[in-house]
């Protein structure tokens, strides 16, 4: 085919090179504190859509086109939602939305909360229930000690706490 027939982009078409975001194949649990951020994060896409729909500039289309596939990810992990209760005592066992603290043999500790995909911020302490971590840790109790492989080491800690609440 000659180059004469193909259409190329006009100078001012707006192109996303931006691929949708991909969903995970595991379950979509979340805490309703989990839930309650995501209805918000929508809305406030949706209100930024709004705006970015009224704008003719190039950018603003650009944007458009991103706040759209953002959309259309965080609609779709609601649409898959499953909210999950926090304990409202501690458990026994690490859990689902419960913060477990581990101690390691140099009296290093950690503290993780384990929460779904969508929670987790690691700086903030919050960890995915999928992630490694989370399911080495799965149905231990105080006193229960695991091997973590860590940064390309192994290393011995122990769940020496079990509390509801999350960190912050």
């Amino acid at each position: 085919m000659s180059r004469a027939f193909v259409r190329e982009p006009d100078g001012d078409q707006v192109t996303d090179d931006h691929p949708e975001r991909i969903h995970s194949d595991l379950p979509n649990y979340i805490t309703r504190d989990g839930l309650a951020k995501l209805k918000h994060a929508i809305k406030q896409l949706e209100a930024e859509s709004v705006e970015l729909d009224d704008e003719e500039t190039l950018g603003a289309k650009t944007q458009l086109q991103r706040c759209q596939r953002d959309l259309r990810y965080l609609r779709e992990r609601l649409r898959r939602a499953i909210p999950m209760d926090v304990p409202a005592t501690p458990p026994n066992h690490v859990q689902f939305g419960v913060t477990v603290k581990l101690v390691d043999e140099h009296n290093e500790s950690y503290v993780f909360t384990l929460v779904g995909e969508d929670e987790t911020d690691i700086g903030a302490g919050r960890i995915s229930w999928a992630s490694p971590i989370a399911k080495l840790l799965s149905d231990r109790e105080v006193g229960d000690t695991v091997t973590w492989l860590r940064g390309g080491k192994s290393i011995e800690v122990e769940v020496v706490e079990i509390s509801v609440g999350a960190t912050e």
